[in-house]
């Protein structure tokens, strides 16, 4: 059971009950430490910063924190947020318990979080937690342009990242994210307008593993390249896909060897590379240069072929399986009819069979109702051999 909150010792010296719900509240939970605040309780509260910023209640409707065995929320008293100056170093007014809490992001920024108290002002925007936040950004708007001309204007701006707590910024460029964004149709960093035509990135994979010899047999060294290998799941620009090529090798490399991390990782005698990255409209064929590499020794295979393949076994399925649910349908309205067939059973086969066929089945049955048994002769000898001769 989890430790009393604040709010719920106050109620009970108050005289409230565990059965009792009072305003503003939520009813009694143990695994909540009692009674909670609702959410319109929470929206109509003011906090304060120990620097005396004021926060509405909407900040802390998210959850909370717990952190050195306390919950750090506005049940106790000592609800947090982030601090949105972003200082360097810890502020002194903090409470104690977290001037060892710290979290460093990747921008730079090192977040600190800041216990409320409750308070009697009314809420203005004027010294507020969100005009200081504000006021951080807007000085990042400045800091930015300044960023910008020092590059000349080849920078991306959704390809950045602002330090709040250093005040930088730092830029770096990847074409894969604009492909898979596709939300520009000039690229600053380019300093070009994006090509209308769209293409992909076409790669080839080499893999190359050791085959165990047996006895006498020596280990064998095999090696197969799939080529045609399409890197976005969506055409791009050509102008973005060259940019992959040139700039974005790397990230096509870690791409590919995540995927085969399960087959790399057991199999220590397995190498994958990405050989003949290129960007096109559509990947064509070299057919004699996969007929020299067949002579050399290495097989080859087309991922397109792959896909095609999957795809029919993929359709075979889903036929097959379509046919044994229709069969199932036909035998059900063949042994119950329609009246006696449950509800179920109605809606599948309304779905599977259209009207002409049911009306068929039920046909099937009632003539198999009508038309009277097969009479059957029992026989007493095992064989023809066995019958008696008939008398002369």
């Amino acid at each position: 059971m989890k430790e009393v909150n604040e709010l719920t010792r106050w109620l009970l010296a108050e005289g409230w009950q565990p059965e009792d719900t009072p305003p503003g509240t939520r009813p009694y939970q143990d695994y909540d430490g009692g009674w909670t605040y609702t959410g319109e309780a929470i929206r109509s509260m003011v906090w304060e910063t120990p620097c005396g910023l004021l926060a509405d209640g909407r900040h802390f409707l998210n959850g909370y924190m717990s952190y050195q065995g306390i919950d750090w929320r506005p049940e106790n008293g000592n609800p947090v947020l982030c601090c949105p100056v972003f200082p360097s170093a810890p502020c002194p007014l903090r409470d104690p318990l977290l001037h060892t809490q710290g979290l460093s992001c990747h921008s730079g920024d090192v977040a600190y979080q800041c216990a409320c108290h409750q308070t009697g002002r009314p809420y203005t925007y004027e010294s507020s937690v969100d005009e200081t936040h504000d006021h951080v950004w807007r000085e990042a708007d400045k800091l930015w342009e300044v960023f910008k001309a020092q590059h000349k204007g080849r920078v991306c701006r959704q390809q950045s990242h602002y330090g709040r707590t250093t005040k930088t910024w730092r830029a770096y460029y990847d074409p894969m994210d604009c492909a898979n964004f596709g939300c520009c149709s000039y690229c600053d960093v380019l300093a070009k307008e994006l090509d209308t035509r769209k293409g992909n990135v076409f790669y080839d994979l080499r893999k190359s593993w050791t085959v165990k010899g047996e006895g006498l047999f020596p280990d064998q060294r095999k090696t197969m390249v799939e080529k045609g290998h399409k890197l976005l799941d969506r055409t791009a620009s050509l102008t973005l896909c060259e940019a992959i090529v040139k700039y974005g090798r790397h990230r096509v490399e870690e791409r590919v060897r995540s995927e085969f991390h399960h087959d790399l990782f057991f199999n220590k005698s397995l190498e994958i590379e990405v050989i003949n990255l290129r960007a096109a409209r559509v990947d064509k064929r070299d057919i004699l240069q996969d007929l020299q590499d067949v002579t050399n020794g290495i097989e080859v295979i087309h991922a397109a072929d792959s896909l095609k393949a999957a795809k029919a076994q993929k359709q075979a399925r889903r036929e097959a399986a379509k046919a044994r649910r229709i069969r199932k349908a036909e035998a059900m309205i063949l042994a119950h009819g329609w009246d006696a067939l449950e509800d179920t059973w109605k809606r599948r086969a309304e779905k599977l069979l259209d009207e002409d066929r049911i009306d068929e089945l039920l046909r099937q049955r009632q003539i198999s109702k009508e038309a009277p048994p097969a009479e059957t002769q029992i026989c007493l000898y095992a064989s023809a051999s066995d019958r008696p001769l008939d008398a002369a």
